[in-house]
C-alpha cells in the first residue's frame, strides 16, 4: 500500500470564562445568558456551549465554550455582550492534554470499548451481535491481486479522513481492525473454492456517529486530494450478523482450513446452519507479527437448522 497524505487539522479548544454579572442585571440574568448563548452560537467555529452557576456566590458563572480552533475562539471573545459582566475572573483557552493515558481516554477505541466483538477463544462458541456500522468495499479475486490492495488503500484513506475530520470537532477515534467477508457465487465452502473465484467485502467498523453524509464528503476529499479513484466504491453499511459462531485462529491465513472444519463441526453438533458469509477479523497486524503468531477471528452467522 502506498504512503498516504492526510489533511492537517487544528486542535479544538475550550474557552473557559469565570465571571460575575453586574448587580443591575440580577433580575434578568437568565435573559442575558440566553442572548449571550444565541450570539456565541452564530460565530464561525462554534461547537458547543455550557453555562454553570455558582451555588454559593450570587451571579457568579462559568462559561465553557468549545471552538474548532484557538483563532476562531479569540475572534469571538471581545463581542459586545461582555459589557454586562461586572468582573471577569478568568478567561483562558484550554486544549486537550496529550499524554498517553488521556489519549486513550479521549479517543473512542472500539477494540477496547467492545471486547465482546474483538475477543474469541481457541474453541468454537456462540456470540450475539447487534447491528453495526462499517465502511465497505467489494471485489473479486485473490487477496494478492492489485485490485484487492488498491481497495485496502481506498478504505483506509476514507477511514483516516473520517478520523481526522471527527478529531477536529472533538470526536476522535482509533481506526478499527480490518475485517473481511468472503464467499463464492456458487455457494461452495470458501476453503474449497479457488482463490480467483473468491468474492470479498473489506470492512472497517465505524463509530455510531459516522453518517452517510460524512462518508460521502470523505470520498470526495480523498478522490480530489489523494487521487484515489477507487474511493468512490467505499460505502457506509449496517451489518447485522446477529447470532454467530466464532473461533480464534492462530497462525498463517493459509492454514485456516482445519480451524474452519472445527467450527463447522460445532455448528452441526448444535443443530445450527450457516446463515451468512465467512467473516474474518484481523486482530494482528501481519506487517509486524510473526506468521505463527497471527491472530484471526473466524466468524459465521448462523440460524437454527430445520429438521
Amino acid at each position: 500500500m502506498t504512503s498516504l497524505v492526510y489533511p492537517k487539522t487544528q486542535t479544538a479548544v475550550v474557552e473557559t470564562v469565570i465571571y460575575k454579572i453586574k448587580p443591575d442585571h440580577s433580575d434578568d440574568f437568565e435573559e442575558v445568558l440566553s442572548i449571550a448563548r444565541s450570539t456565541i452560537e452564530k460565530f464561525p467555529g462554534f461547537i458547543e456551549y455550557k453555562a454553570l452557576r455558582s451555588i454559593s456566590r450570587d451571579l457568579l458563572f462559568i462559561d465553557l465554550v468549545k471552538w474548532n480552533s484557538i483563532d476562531l475562539a479569540r475572534k469571538a471573545e471581545l463581542e459586545s455582550f461582555i459589557a454586562v459582566f461586572d468582573e471577569i475572573l478568568i478567561m483562558d483557552h484550554f486544549e486537550p492534554f496529550t499524554d498517553d493515558i488521556t489519549r486513550h481516554i479521549r479517543k473512542l477505541d472500539l477494540f477496547r470499548a467492545d471486547p465482546n466483538y474483538y475477543q474469541a477463544s481457541q474453541e468454537p462458541h456462540i456470540i450475539e451481535l447487534k447491528p453495526l456500522k462499517y465502511l465497505s468495499i467489494k471485489g473479486i479475486g485473490t487477496p494478492e491481486n492489485m485490485n484487492f490492495k488498491n481497495a485496502v488503500e481506498a478504505i483506509y484513506s476514507i477511514s483516516y479522513n473520517l478520523k481526522f475530520t471527527s478529531k477536529s470537532i472533538g470526536k476522535d477515534f482509533v481506526v478499527a481492525k480490518m475485517e473481511g467477508q468472503w464467499w463464492v457465487e456458487s455457494g461452495a465452502p470458501i476453503a474449497e473454492a479457488p482463490p480467483e473465484e473468491w468474492q470479498w467485502n473489506i470492512l472497517i467498523r465505524m463509530p455510531e456517529f459516522i453518517s452517510t453524509n460524512k462518508v460521502d464528503k470523505a470520498v470526495e476529499e480523498v478522490i480530489h486530494k489523494n487521487n484515489i479513484s477507487l474511493a468512490n466504491e467505499v460505502q457506509l453499511i449496517t451489518l447485522n450478523e446477529s447470532r454467530s459462531v466464532q473461533i480464534m485462529h492462530t497462525g498463517s491465513y493459509n492454514d485456516e482450513k482445519s480451524t474452519i472444519d472445527r467450527l463447522m463441526k460445532f455448528i452441526r453438533e448444535h443443530s445450527l446452519k450457516v446463515n451468512g458469509y465467512h467473516h474474518e477479523i484481523f486482530v494482528s497486524d501481519p506487517r509486524n507479527t510473526p506468521i505463527e503468531k497471527l491472530k484471526t477471528i473466524i466468524r459465521y452467522p448462523v440460524k437454527q437448522a430445520v429438521n
